[in-house]
């Protein structure tokens, strides 16, 4: 939805099948520190307000779109409840992108359809970054995101495949391996060599 990848085909494959993922060069161990530091000061200052706080697996879901066989999963980082709203957290331990704020409104949108617990309460979310935060009010859940979460799950659940749209920089962080994907571009410096002899 935020236009980060241009392979539909990519997302598409990723929702509609199971495989062995390609295994990546990040950083897993040191993400997972420093993301279970931040979230661990997180906890402690919303507790310190005396809100109910809930992390990570107490906060999963799975919700299934009304007549479809297609089903969202998610598991936000922390949701505190106070009186009056909830706030739904995410956070963050990289560069800002738009499709962090997509992803909080996603569990903002399904939380309330999933559990009955959040219905009758207004969701805000907030994504949670090095240097600063970034809120997202209850209202930004309104018929214009409603309409364009429903266009691209459309893409997901349909039975057309997707075309594909391989290219070096997206490929790179891609983990669906060559013999899922023959189209896959595994050596970007034969790839540019082979555009530039054209």
């Amino acid at each position: 939805m935020a236009g980060e990848t241009t392979c539909e085909w990519s997302t598409w494959f990723k929702s509609n099948y199971q495989y062995d993922k390609r295994p990546g060069d990040f950083d897993q161990v040191g993400w997972k520190v420093q993301h279970t530091r931040a979230l661990r000061e997180l906890r402690l200052e919303r507790q310190a307000t005396g809100e109910q706080v809930m992390i990570e697996r107490q906060n999963s879901f799975r919700w299934e779109r009304p007549d479809s066989s297609l089903i969202l999963g998610g598991t936000p980082d922390l949701i505190s409840i106070g009186d009056h709203d909830v706030r739904i957290y995410d956070v963050k331990t990289g560069a800002r992108r738009e499709s962090h704020q997509i992803q909080v409104m996603i569990y903002m949108y399904c939380l309330p359809r999933e559990a009955p617990v959040y219905r009758q309460r207004l969701l805000h979310g907030t994504i949670v970054y090095a240097d600063g935060r970034v809120d997202i009010p209850a209202t930004a859940i309104d018929a214009s995101f409603i309409g364009s979460f429903d266009y691209f799950l459309d893409i997901l659940d349909s039975s057309t495949t997707p075309d594909k749209a391989p290219s070096a920089s997206e490929c790179r962080f891609c983990d669906i391996p060559k013999s899922e994907c023959p189209e896959r571009i595994e050596d970007p410096t034969s790839a540019e060599a082979e555009l530039f002899d054209e």
